[in-house]
């Protein structure tokens, strides 16, 4: 069976936070064989060319400190900075590995974690009950600390109190995966963990400000918030239990920075995975926590990558029909803009908005830009009897209720107007309606309109 505990702590080991200060790092490659480095940090993946001369100087803003994986090629190696420091990295590029150099103030501190790795207790010890497979874990903490001590890095900055956090998480992460664990290796699948478990996994759940962007001390406490979480413990699908995590981190801790930063982390991570659908009680969450710009402007960053309706971006697809069944997507309007009326037969509102509509098209005739009006009704007869009627104006055409073109603009009320240019890209995504007195002025302005 594969080793759970290095499936654990294989994950990144990286350290951030708010700070307005920063790090320089210069690299300087001889005989490269790739053109870039490339440097993960924080869950990111930041990459850096190399000019002709085989340098780069990289400044890193927003972090107290770093544990980060420098790539070149597929081979890595470790490195830790912290706010003002210089460094500068060289190496070769047909020998990476054995010509690597680390200059700076933590060089001690590189060469510890590309050489002292940490050791795991066999799988076959999650078979022990919880409080002797605790004694054997603690022990190998205090292993792990003394051979840090050991290497003479007190002067290397904060590198010591950090590395500590990181071995103590690291290690913890496996009495979380103990009872899984103990099942495996015994067969018991009746086994249940005791009060003295949920009491052990809620001693970890320190709030330290210094410890909280450390990946092995975020991991922890964000699973260990689901397992201390008696009401939640059997919620399984993805969403809920990161929505219950995040009200029960709200709730535990006090200190803003901590709070925010594990907040931060599940938000960002579920939506850079998964993507932005039906996330409105995360965002009340977050919204409501998390006040550090930097945070939330990573937080927008991931969103907006999923945010397939925002302005510039060009315009999901649509398929419709016209009321005699002739097929038409936003190709066929290529060339012109095209503000866009999302509507129903049945919409008091958007009926209001009609008489506007039309002296709007009066007022626009021979420009180059389409009305385009798109129904979601769900009886599409009563829709094809108003367009036969000639009430309406305007190239219309039948959407139908819930398409995947509603979805991805997010519309959940009507009427809703959408304006694209003549590449079909996004200009407003909830464009002015007819009856405001600024829709006109902001058509007419429109570039090359007429």
């Amino acid at each position: 069976m594969r080793n759970l505990f290095l499936s654990i702590v294989a994950a990144l080991m990286v350290v951030g936070c708010s700070s307005k200060e920063y790090a320089v790092i210069t690299f300087k490659v001889d005989e490269p064989t790739a053109r870039e480095v490339v440097l993960v940090c924080h869950n990111t993946v930041k990459t850096f060319p190399l000019d002709e001369a085989g340098t780069a100087r990289v400044v890193m803003e927003g972090l107290d400190a770093a544990y980060a994986r420098l790539f070149y090629g597929r081979e890595f190696k470790w490195i830790y900075f912290e706010k003002g420091d210089e460094v500068a990295v060289s190496f070769t590029g047909r020998d990476f590995s054995d010509s690597f150099v680390f200059d700076g103030k933590k060089a001690k501190a590189v060469e510890y974690l590309n050489k002292v790795k940490l050791t795991a207790l066999p799988d076959e010890e999650y078979r022990l009950p919880f409080d002797e497979y605790l004694s054997k874990i603690q022990a190998k903490e205090k292993e792990a600390v003394k051979l840090m001590k050991a290497n003479g890095l007190s002067s290397a900055g904060g590198f010591e109190e950090m590395e500590e956090g990181r071995i103590r998480y690291s290690y913890a992460a496996t009495l979380l995966m103990h009872p899984v664990g103990h099942k495996m290796m015994t067969a018991d699948m009746s086994y249940l963990p005791d009060e003295d478990y949920y009491a052990v996994i809620d001693s970890y759940m320190e709030e330290n400000e210094k410890w909280v962007d450390l990946d092995e001390y975020r991991d922890f406490v964000i699973e260990a918030a689901h397992v201390l979480d008696a009401e939640n413990r059997e919620v399984k699908s993805l969403y809920p239990k990161t929505v219950a995590q995040m009200k029960f981190i709200a709730d535990r801790f006090e200190s803003a920075k901590v709070r925010s930063a594990l907040l931060h982390y599940l938000a960002a991570s579920y939506v850079e995975r998964f993507g932005i659908d039906d996330i409105q009680e995360l965002e009340n969450i977050y919204h409501t926590y998390v006040k550090d710009e930097t945070l939330i402007a990573d937080y927008k960053a991931k969103y907006e990558k999923w945010n397939v309706s925002m302005p510039g971006k060009p315009s999901p697809a649509l398929s419709v029909v016209d009321v005699d069944g002739k097929s038409w997507t936003l190709e066929d309007f290529k060339g012109k803009y095209v503000y866009i009326d999302m509507w129903a037969t049945w919409c008091a509102p958007c009926k209001r908005e009609m008489p506007y509509l039309k002296k709007l098209e009066e007022k626009l005739r021979g420009a180059d830009i389409v009305f385009l009006g798109l129904s979601v009704d769900r009886d599409k007869a009563k829709w094809e009897e108003m367009v036969r009627s000639g009430a309406l104006t305007g190239v219309q055409l039948y959407l139908g209720p819930q398409s995947s073109f509603q979805k991805a603009y997010n519309v959940e009320g009507i009427p809703h107007f959408i304006l694209l240019d003549r590449d079909g890209k996004i200009i407003s995504n909830n464009m002015s309606r007819p009856s405001a007195g600024e829709t006109l002025a902001a058509l007419e302005a429109l570039e090359g309109i007429r």
